[in-house]
Parts: C-alpha cells; sequence; structure tokens
C-alpha cells in the first residue's frame, strides 16, 4: 500500500465526489504535511485528573480498594500505573496486583507496564508472568524493555532472561531478536 493507493481508496470508497467532506477531512494535510491538521482531535488536560488524583491518594499511603481501578479503560490504568513509584514493597505489588488482577490483564499495554514495574522491583510472581507474555507477543516495543528490565536486576533477573529467551527467541522477528541479542552479550 502506498499513500496514493490509500487516498485513492478512501476518496472512491468514502469521500464519493462530496467536495464538501474532502475539505473537512484534510485528507493531503494529513498523509503529506508535517504535523498535525487543524482538524485533529485534541485531548483534554483534564481527562486524566481523577487518575492522577487516585494515584497521589494511593502513593500517599491509600489502599488499592479505594482506586476505582474497574472503571477506568486501558489509557487510565497504564496513566495510573505509571505514576506509581519505581520502587515498591513486595506487600504494596501484592495489594495492587491482587486488587485490579493486574498478572492477568488482557490488555498488553498495562500488562507491559505492570511487569516493568513488578519485575523492576524482583517479584517473583510476576516471573511466570512475564514469560507466557514474551512467549506469545514479538513486538519489541514491548519484549526488548522487559528483557532490559530483567538485565538490570542482575542476579535476580538476568538468568530469568537468558532462560526465557532461550526459548522465546525462534519466534521473535530478526529485528527484536537483534535488539535482545545485544542486550544479553556478556559485559567486558
Amino acid at each position: 500500500m502506498t499513500s496514493e493507493l490509500f487516498l485513492a481508496d478512501l476518496r472512491a470508497n468514502l469521500v464519493r465526489g462530496d467536495a464538501a467532506l474532502e475539505a473537512r477531512l484534510q485528507l493531503d494535510a494529513w498523509v503529506y504535511r508535517p504535523g498535525l491538521p487543524d482538524n485533529a482531535s485534541r485531548p483534554d488536560p483534564a481527562a486524566f485528573a481523577a487518575v492522577d488524583a487516585a494515584a497521589v491518594a494511593f502513593n500517599a499511603g491509600g489502599a488499592a480498594g479505594a482506586v476505582p481501578y474497574a472503571g477506568w479503560n486501558w489509557a487510565e490504568r497504564v496513566r495510573f500505573l505509571k505514576a506509581l513509584p519505581a520502587r515498591m514493597p513486595r506487600a504494596r505489588l501484592d495489594e495492587i496486583d491482587g486488587a485490579f488482577g493486574l498478572s492477568r490483564s488482557g490488555n498488553s499495554e498495562v500488562l507491559f507496564v505492570w511487569l516493568r514495574l513488578a519485575l523492576g522491583n524482583r517479584y517473583e510472581p510476576a516471573a511466570p508472568v512475564a514469560e507466557r507474555f514474551l512467549l506469545s507477543m514479538g513486538r519489541r516495543k514491548f519484549v526488548q524493555p522487559l528483557f532490559q528490565t530483567l538485565i538490570e536486576q542482575g542476579e535476580w533477573g538476568r538468568p530469568i532472561a537468558e532462560r526465557l529467551y532461550a526459548r522465546a527467541r525462534a519466534g521473535y522477528h530478526n529485528v527484536t531478536a537483534a535488539a535482545v541479542d545485544r542486550l544479553l552479550r556478556p559485559t567486558p
């Protein structure tokens, strides 16, 4: 698919000669010009205010049960998880995993952020979850940072990374495999 073919298909099957629709869509601006056209949807800066407030309350010692996590979409969940401190005690990790079902998340974005946090804290219950995820997920966006997180955990994480990578490597795209290969090279 090229830009020209994509635009031709849109014009033939969506716009269908409607000049007003063509003008509103600004197709050429989206495809050929830098930046975002003026018809781009702008996010509401207050959209995450409740999530941010919940993160502040939780980080101040609030209970996970008080966080309205179940009613949030994936982006709100990711925002909350990214607002948590990088270092957390095992009891706190147990609490959020139990309250929010993080290790059972079916959303790759949420699970990835959780696994980075959990593995970065040497949270043992996350290791088998990471193994399942990394054996079924080939996107470098997820794979490389998780292996990096494991490797950074030294004597705890590096053996997990090496064992897991030996099983997973054959299923990864060459670009992903090369990135992880570089991470696992012995340090001089």
